[in-house]
């Protein structure tokens, strides 16, 4: 058989096999139909593929296909199944094309009515007034911590954390061609010129630099004008494939890890590997704070981080954040929190949601390697 014979075989097997994919995302979707319209009281848009359905897919996996591709995969699956009667509005934060509108079509899909606005607040009181279903915030950055002004006005607003996302942020310079040389002109959002003046002196100082409004329209200049660049975040890359990396991480802070809270007016339904936030304060008497912690270490309930800030206009007085595993309605949990409902001067839950990325609790063993 000679190799063109060969090649149009094999085009015809694989279109065949995508056909039958198309065909099982379909029947798929009509599952998560039915899950959705059995969500009541709760963040009915959750995703369905949750930490531990996806690691159960990602221990899976056989080659020629690696763990690391099972992911992506299946979370663009995922939110492509979730389909509504009608499409969630979800609040971001930044301009169309920018990290925060990442997060959320990342986390929500393509079937989601976004609506940007500049910073956190705005975008949790369109929640709270009932003009928005979730907002996608700016939560933790792995340089700073909780960002601690998003998290207290959350709990101000008797909102409810149900989600996290997990977004690395790395910004890329993109033109036609792949050469930083052919680069005569870079679009870029006032945002992202702000992250790489470093980058954009050293290495391009005679270069014209304009601003436009967001990192889409970055991209849609950058297209149809040659000798032209853009600098956008790498995963907005997907909206422009004519143009290819001339640079890659340009950001003058480097990669950022940055996670974002999703934000709702009804609690998160359980998941099966969870974790709950909540804030409290403590009376200013010796051991308050262990008297505290200690209700956590009888009811079995492992602490997934603690950190402290000072209450403003209180002084030297703290409020301390902490993330716990396990739903909040899960009876351990439920009897710790009523114990230390005794014990704080303040005791407020955040949420609890569902772990992007489940970790293995100081109790469990670690899986052996085959």
């Amino acid at each position: 058989m000679d190799e063109r014979k060969r090649l149009e075989e094999l085009r015809a097997q694989l279109a065949e096999i995508d056909h039958q994919i198309l065909r099982q995302v379909e029947k798929r979707a009509r599952l998560a139909q039915d899950i959705i319209r059995l969500r009541t009281g709760t963040a009915r848009f959750a995703p369905l593929a949750d930490g531990p359905h996806i690691q159960a897919l990602e221990q899976a996996v056989s080659p020629p296909l690696s763990a690391s591709a099972v992911r992506p995969l299946f979370t663009a699956i995922d939110a492509a199944s979730r389909i509504f009667e009608v499409a969630p509005r979800v609040v971001f934060l930044g301009a169309e094309g920018g990290f925060g509108w990442t997060a959320a079509r990342q986390h929500f899909g393509l079937n989601t009515e976004l609506v940007r606005t500049e910073n956190a607040a705005a975008a949790i009181d369109e929640v709270a007034r009932s003009r928005a279903e979730y907002a996608v915030v700016p939560y933790e950055s792995l340089k700073d911590g909780p960002i601690f002004p998003t998290i207290q006005a959350i709990a101000g607003a008797d909102l409810k954390l149900v989600g996290e996302h997990e977004l690395t942020q790395v910004l890329c310079l993109v033109n036609a061609t792949g050469n930083p040389a052919d680069i005569e002109k870079i679009y870029v959002s006032p945002h992202d010129h702000l992250a790489t003046m470093g980058y954009l002196e050293a290495n391009h100082p005679r270069t014209t630099v304009l601003d436009v409004r967001s990192p889409l329209l970055a991209l849609e200049l950058a297209a149809g004008d040659h000798g032209s660049a853009a600098i956008v975040p790498r995963a907005s890359l997907g909206a422009a494939s004519e143009l290819r990396v001339a640079r890659e991480n340009i950001g003058d802070d480097g990669e950022i890890r940055m996670r974002y809270g999703v934000v709702s007016r009804l609690p998160a339904p359980r998941s099966g590997a969870d974790a709950t936030a909540l804030l409290f304060g403590v009376h200013d008497k010796p051991g308050a704070l262990h008297e505290i912690l200690q209700h956590f270490k009888e009811k079995s309930c492992n602490l997934r981080r603690i950190q402290s800030r000072p209450v403003p206009g209180e002084g030297w007085e703290y409020v301390f954040y902490v993330e716990v595993f396990g739903h909040a309605t899960d009876r351990n949990l439920v009897a710790a929190l009523e114990g230390i409902k005794l014990e704080a001067k303040m005791l407020k839950i955040i949420g609890s949601f569902p772990l992007e990325r489940p970790e293995r609790t100081p109790s469990e063993p670690a899986e052996r390697h085959r």
